[in-house]
This record gives structure tokens, sequence and C-alpha cells, in this order.
């Protein structure tokens, strides 16, 4: 089977109403696509099952598993384009909601560091949904363009007819696990790449980043964990400070306890976890439905038993208007924080989807 043909499958997919997910794991040639049998939405209950999970933010979302036994699998090796990421000029179509939007997420920022300044918790995470009206384009254009753009993401294009279409590109692991041994990482702070990777954090995203791994190592055995020094790691037009984190499958660290501890993250929760959580339920005023959840593959038995990644820098696309998407991003909230420049923030990760749309 060609490239192109692969990759055209996805718009018959869609209009045939046939649940499906295409992905690409980080720094890999191969794409995987992965199409249901029959168009039953199958709830993934215990994580016992082998297939593509799709999880939300919440536990109240469906929790959706594409079950291998009930698929058709194909694959392809794609050979990413060499394009640089441009730079999102096209403010149009969202200037009109960007003053609104603007006020509305400031205020969520300074009643958060109300919250923190109370002493009820350390770091938040705040988020919103953007809506943009954008070209017309097929689907399949959108994904190759986000495989070309973010090589070193997971890149996928996930749908099904009772809950929609999701598409993004996430440098965030939740969890990988291989032959015994897991990996993961504690991902904070957010700068634009500006042609350097080598850049100075400062001491507030230096702060929140460290919350995130302190509050991972604090949760899992540590007689069999043990994690790297903190770096900078490119995503894309972004740059995210990371520490890796490594350790056995144990009694404690087991798959379903591992993805308890970690999901939601304190990258997109907050410390201490159930306080944060709390908050953002009571003052974000909308549901981030699968943004901030986790997708991927479980594959207990085989090789790699587990490669799951958190849903950031990702959208939804309306198949009826065909050119109407919800993006959706956020940002880390800590004593340091300065509301303006986390609604700047917010405007750079929103870019990341612009820039396949546009």
């Amino acid at each position: 089977m060609s490239a192109t043909e692969f990759f055209n499958k996805i718009d018959r997919f869609t209009e045939q109403k046939t649940p499906f997910v295409y992905y690409r794991k980080p720094g890999k040639k191969k794409v995987f696509a992965l199409i249901q049998k029959d168009d039953s939405l199958h709830l993934c209950s215990d994580l016992s099952e082998n297939g593509f999970v799709f999880f939300p933010f919440e536990g109240k979302e469906k929790k959706i598993i594409f079950p291998f036994e009930n698929c058709e699998s194909q694959k392809c090796i794609y050979q990413q384009k060499e394009i640089e990421n441009q730079e999102f000029v096209n403010e149009e179509s969202y200037n009109f909601q960007n003053i609104s939007e603007k006020e509305k997420h400031i205020r969520l920022v300074e009643k958060a560091l109300e919250f923190i300044g109370e002493g009820k918790v350390s770091k938040v995470v705040l988020s919103r949904k953007e809506e943009v009206i954008f070209p017309e384009k097929k689907l399949s254009k959108i994904y190759i363009r986000l495989l070309d753009l973010y090589p070193d993401s997971f890149v996928y294009l996930w749908y099904h007819p009772e809950l929609g279409l999701w598409m993004g590109a996430t440098p965030e692991t939740l969890l990988k696990v291989e032959k015994g041994a897991f990996k993961t990482m504690a991902l904070a702070g957010t700068r634009l790449f500006k042609g350097e990777e080598e850049v100075k954090w400062n001491e507030k995203e230096r702060k929140e980043q460290q919350f995130v791994t302190d509050f991972i190592l604090s949760e899992l055995d540590k007689d069999k964990v043990s994690s790297g020094k903190p770096y900078t790691r490119k995503a894309g037009r972004l740059l995210h400070i990371c520490t890796d984190i490594k350790g056995r499958i144990s009694k404690v660290n087991t798959i379903r306890n591992l993805i308890k501890v970690l999901h939601p993250t304190p990258a997109v929760c907050g410390v201490p976890k159930e306080k944060a959580f709390e908050f953002i339920l009571k003052n974000e005023d909308y549901s981030r439905s699968y943004y901030t959840g986790f997708l991927g593959e479980i594959n207990k038995g085989s090789d790699e038993d587990a490669a799951l990644f958190v849903n950031l820098r990702c959208m939804q696309i309306d198949l009826c208007a065909k050119n109407r998407a919800t993006i959706y991003v956020g940002g880390g909230i800590t004593s340091g924080s300065v509301p303006r420049k986390e609604w700047e923030e917010t405007v750079e990760k929103s870019k990341v989807m612009k820039s396949v749309l546009f």
C-alpha cells in the first residue's frame, strides 16, 4: 500500500463513520492505523484489556478502548518532509474572542494565585479552549502536516462517530513499559523556541518543574525508581524543562497503579493533586473532556507492554462544519506567576495547532 493510499483512507473512514486511530510514536517513521470492525463504543474500566485506550481528564467521562482483537491493523513507513516551523500570523480568525477570553483567563489566574496564597496548593494548572475557523482542507493533509512539524511528539488522529474527532502532537509521555522496566517524565515550563535549545530557565519555571518531579517520585516504590537531571526538551516550536524517571515494575509499581499515580499528572493538574483537581472542576467553567487525559497502547505480554501519552497540544475538529476546530491550551500557576504572561503562554501554545490549520 502506498503512503498516499494509506493516508487518504483517513478521509474515507470519517465519511463512512468508521471508528479508527492513526498514530506515530516519538522519533519513529512507522505510522500505525487501527480500524475498528464495528461502530460500537467499547468501554475500558480497569485497563486489563489490550488495545488503544483514550481516557479523559475527569473520571466521569467515558473511558474508551479500541480492542486489538476487534480492529484491523495497518501501517506505513512515512518519510517526514523537512519543513520549518512557520510562525503563525493569521490572527484575524480569532481576534474577535481574544479580548473577552483574555480577561476571563487573567481573572482565573488571579483567583488561582489567591488560592495558592492561602496555602491550599503550591501549583494549579489552568486551561482554556479556543474555537477557530480555518480554510477547509482534507483531514489527511492536516494530519500529514502534524507528522512533518512534530517528529519528536506522539502524533495521532482519533475518531469515533459518538465522540467526534481528536487530533494532536503531544510531547509528554505518561508511561512506557517494556520488559519489566518503566519510563515516565516530569515535564513543565514553556518557552518559545527561537533557534537555541540552551536557555536559562527562571526560578518560577524551575520550581514548577521540580513540583512535578517531586510528586511523581514521592508516590512510587522508591527502591525501584531513579531520576535524571532536568534538561531542556524541544517539542516543535516550544521548549520545556524535563526530568526523565525510570524504574522496575513491582508490587507497587504495577501498570495500573502507575497510571493511577501519574494521571492526572501534576503537569496538567497541580500539587497537591486532589485540591488542585477540585479547584479546576469548580473554576475552569468548561469541560476539558479528553484534553489532558491520556491515550496510547496497552499490549500486555508483548515486548512493549504499554506506551501511553498525555493528551496535550490537541484539538477537536467539527466534522459537520469541516472548518471549525476547538483548540485546548493551558499552563501551570505557582506563586511566581504573572497573570498577563500566563495568558501569553496559552496564546503561544495555541499556535501549535494553528500552524497546521492555516
